[in-house]
């Protein structure tokens, strides 16, 4: 009886072929970004990044070039904001759903701070779901964001993806070993994620986690990695698309933005895909005043 199992799995995936070939489908490549765009406001002059049209106009332009299909944002007030740069003629736009927290004193300027909520813009022909706010990464506490998940539906393939943006302030490797007030609360959230993921591999769902994780995953000995890379003692088989890529920001360049692909998913990365999109230079190297955010974006491309 378990041969004729093991007969039976096997089978599927060779008659799923055949069936792909001979309706003629051929799998998307669909590029996927993050971008912490750093305090995105719906009006001009206001929030902790002021920016005027000109600002707006070269952040477009710049979003056009990453040629990409799903975009994680991090740090936008309202989906007004988002269409500054994705416009709604051209992208669907799914936001967080979480309320509006209360504002604070913008540090430097004094101003008063725009909310700063989690989005993704998908391009207008590609087919999706809208899969709902994933409200148990905030931990029920005000400020934190909620996570955003979304089902994107390939020509032959689907995965479920969630941005993320997590606590800031904790940058040590094992965060459980501070009493910081920033590392006790990632201590949280990371469970939260962790369930997530687990719940995706044993469901044999494809999935991919991108976002601001606001820690360096990418460390050999980094504590929150070798949690979400293990289930039950036994190892996963999940990737990070930055784990052999340095950041673009020239005094942190130790990446806190990732994209994390399941095991399944991770089959379906296009090799070399990985990439960091660095701000236009105004010379052979990129320096802080030519970023038109403080994070720059990064991107995987998947075949769906």
């Amino acid at each position: 009886m378990l041969d004729i199992k093991r007969n039976l799995i096997t089978s599927v995936p060779i008659i799923g072929l055949c069936l792909i070939s001979y309706s003629g489908l051929q799998a998307q490549e669909i590029r996927f970004a993050s971008w912490n765009i750093e305090h995105l406001a719906e009006e001009n002059g206001t929030g902790c990044v002021p920016r005027h049209d000109s600002d707006y106009l070269k952040l477009q332009e710049f979003a056009i070039g990453l040629n990409a299909d799903v975009v994680a944002l991090q740090e936008v007030e309202n989906l007004a904001a988002v269409a500054r740069i994705f416009p709604e003629n051209n992208w669907n736009i799914i936001l967080s759903m979480r309320p509006a927290s209360r504002t604070y004193s913008c540090r430097g300027s004094g101003s008063e701070s725009t909310q700063q909520r989690v989005a993704i813009a998908i391009r207008k022909g590609l087919t999706y779901k809208n899969l709902g706010s994933f409200e148990e990464l905030a931990i029920k506490r005000e400020g934190l964001r909620y996570g955003v998940q979304i089902r994107i539906l390939g020509e032959i393939d689907t995965v479920d993806v969630m941005a993320v943006h997590l606590k800031s302030g904790c940058f040590i490797d094992d965060f459980s070993s501070s009493e910081r007030s920033a590392c006790e609360v990632l201590e949280k959230q990371v469970p939260v994620l962790d369930q997530w993921i687990e719940d995706h591999v044993l469901n044999e769902q494809k999935f991919v986690v991108l976002g601001d994780f606001n820690h360096r995953l990418a460390n050999e000995e980094n504590k929150m990695w070798q949690i979400l890379s293990e289930i039950q003692g036994v190892p996963l088989e999940i990737s990070n698309s930055m784990q052999d890529i340095m950041g673009c920001h020239p005094r942190y360049p130790a990446p806190i933005d990732h994209i994390i692909m399941g095991p399944e998913a991770s089959r379906l990365k296009v090799v070399g895909s990985e990439a960091v999109h660095y701000f236009p230079k105004k010379s052979e190297e990129m320096v802080e005043d030519d970023m038109l955010s403080d994070h720059c974006p990064i991107s995987i491309v998947l075949k769906l």
